[in-house]
């Protein structure tokens, strides 16, 4: 009683076997997809909800109140001044327009530091 030869004498393919298998369990076969299926979407369904639950406490977590984040920084620090080079833009048009050097960064109480009284009032 080997399967493994047709009547003919000739082996059998993989495939000719398979289906031949798959005919005789075809219940079996098909309640056991049906079991995974469902083993595979019940753990899906764990992960996302873990990984929601995750975000939401990180995101807890990451936004403090305003009085806390006042708290920390009493006050935002300005960029350092730096001058800016020279250079020149091509606008969408295609035009090229040249942008002069100029000063950036510090604070707006730095600039009335170094502005005399008479250069402030101009």
């Amino acid at each position: 009683m080997n399967d493994s030869t047709s009547e003919d004498g000739e082996p059998t393919s993989l495939v000719e076997k398979t289906k031949n298998l798959y005919g005789k369990h075809r219940g079996k076969v098909i309640a056991a997809g049906t079991a995974l299926g469902g083993i595979a979407l019940a753990v899906l369904v764990v992960v996302a909800r873990q990984a929601k639950e995750q975000s939401t406490t990180e995101d807890a977590e990451d936004t403090g109140s305003v009085a806390d984040l006042a708290a920390e920084d009493e006050r935002r620090k300005s960029p350092v001044k730096h001058p800016v080079v020279g250079h020149t833009r091509t606008l969408a048009d295609g035009r090229v327009v040249p942008i002069a050097g100029y000063e950036r960064g510090g604070s707006s109480d730095d600039e009335d530091e170094d502005e005399g009284p008479s250069q402030a009032a101009a």
